[in-house]
């Protein structure tokens, strides 16, 4: 029964497939049966999952796992006319580095061939010298990294994680799960722009250290999600000294790190800022497949960097990734082949980057549309979409509205992004699943869709804004 269900199970939340989403499932439903509602679709803008929105796979990742996935196809006669020659050099170079093939287990820490070629990949990126492969582990996405690391690191209410609010909710959903405490720092929003702001991250560590939390480590998210920011060099070298003064742990979540659209902004890795600053700070960074221009969400495959970690401390994060076996096979074939793509030169090369290209082109135009569309409606200002794959804008509310909302049980974001799915069809999560300050209220939308079908969503949302505001 639900009195013997964990009651930290309870608590735990996780907007982004929270009461909206069942609201727009039971809708889903209810269209296919003939129902009708002032829109012919529901358009998931909750969750970046690309290819349910129309992003179509990169041709060089599904060619190569079909052959990983069935090596009878090698056998074909006509194998050379299907299949350009380096997507089956590489796909024979993998079997034959994977023992038992992708049917069998693997290694609990991944398969080795992989975790060189993700080493390698860093290395590359980087450009301050190699990365180890026994220092990567191979995983089922970002987000069970961030479970392999908070068992290992969290004993009790009185262990402490900062986490930026606003937030990824699987953070503050985790350290609930975990029986830890998530420790809050505030984002600032200034000029269009958000940016972190260390003199209140450090007034939050001393609070929480005052009430005898132990507050060993810090998540940061580059690229922003919700909030799209992209850290400069300078930001990311305080963020470095911070933990050191601190003594903190460093939780670098880079996903969107090929997801950076604003001018002059470049993504840096918090491994090169450290390594280029001499550093000795203990740093876990993580990568996934699920974003990028891959948009490969249901492969689940990921993988983080351990660096300037105890050995006995990577023994025990390798005894909880054993526990847990191994991650899927298929989606660790496909993380090499997301870290290790077609060179200059070699057949798939060409298709590769104009794939590769038209996806990231689009995202930019996108990114920049829903910018522009959502400060010409009224009450609401976002800021600039630097990066990643969302806007999070701010919404102003009327006492009424508020007062409306309260007598529906909901907050007012809540409320508002639950009216915008029942008039136009879109599903959004609203701001207070992710952390807000107090008296602000926001939404999280998605630059997902593809370019006409996201003109026409914000137009249709815009007609509902203002009739929100005109009740």
């Amino acid at each position: 029964t639900l009195e013997t269900v964990n009651p930290k199970v309870i608590k735990a939340e996780y907007a982004v497939r929270g009461d909206v989403v069942l609201r727009a499932m039971e809708m889903d439903k209810q269209l296919a049966q003939g129902t009708l509602f002032p829109f012919k679709e529901i358009i998931p803008c909750n969750i970046g999952n690309p290819q349910v929105l129309g992003q179509k796979p990169l041709s060089w990742i599904r060619q190569n796992l079909s052959i990983v996935s069935n090596p009878d196809l090698l056998s074909a006669p006509q194998i050379h006319e299907i299949y350009p020659s380096d997507v089956i050099e590489r796909s024979k170079h993998l079997l034959k580095n994977i023992p038992g093939g992708t049917g069998a287990y693997s290694a609990s820490q991944g398969i080795p061939v992989v975790r060189e070629s993700v080493a390698k990949y860093i290395e590359d990126r980087d450009g301050v010298g190699p990365s180890d492969p026994n220092s990567i582990f191979l995983t089922n996405g970002a987000s069970v990294a961030v479970d392999f690391l908070f068992w290992t690191m969290l004993h009790s209410e009185k262990d402490g994680v900062m986490i930026p609010i606003p937030q990824y909710p699987l953070y503050d959903a985790m350290i609930t799960l975990h029986n830890a405490s998530a420790v809050g720092y505030y984002l600032d929003s200034r000029e269009n722009h958000w940016i972190m702001n260390l003199q209140e991250m450090q007034q939050k560590l001393d609070q929480a250290r005052a009430k005898g939390i132990r507050v060993g480590s810090l998540v940061v998210i580059n690229p922003g999600n919700p909030t799209g920011q992209v850290l400069s060099l300078d930001d990311m070298v305080k963020v470095v000294k911070f933990c050191e003064q601190n003594k903190m742990l460093l939780i670098a979540d880079e996903v969107y790190q090929e997801n950076v659209y604003a001018e002059g902004k470049v993504f840096h890795s918090f491994r090169k800022v450290v390594k280029e600053m001499n550093s000795d700070l203990e740093l876990i960074s993580m990568h996934s497949l699920s974003k990028g221009f891959l948009g490969e969400c249901g492969l689940r495959g990921g993988y983080m960097e351990l660096y300037n970690i105890d050995t006995k401390v990577q023994e025990q994060i390798l005894k909880v990734a054993s526990i847990n076996l191994c991650s899927n096979s298929i989606g660790q074939v496909a993380t090499e082949l997301s870290v290790n793509p077609p060179k200059p030169g070699e057949p798939s090369y060409e298709l590769y980057q104009q794939e590769k290209s038209q996806i990231l082109d689009s995202l930019k135009r996108k990114a920049s549309s829903i910018h522009q569309a959502l400060n010409e409606m009224e009450n609401i200002t976002c800021n600039y979409v630097e990066g990643a794959m969302y806007a999070f804008a701010e919404v102003k509310f009327s006492e009424k509205a508020q007062q409306k909302a309260q007598e529906e049980g909901m907050q007012v974001d809540k409320f508002y992004v639950m009216k915008a799915l029942e008039e136009t069809g879109v599903v959004l999560v609203p701001g207070s699943g992710f952390g807000q300050k107090p008296g602000r209220f926001h939404f999280r939308i998605t630059a997902l869709p593809s370019e006409e079908k996201l003109s026409s969503l914000l137009k249709d949302f815009k007609h509902f804004n203002q009739r929100f505001h005109q009740k």
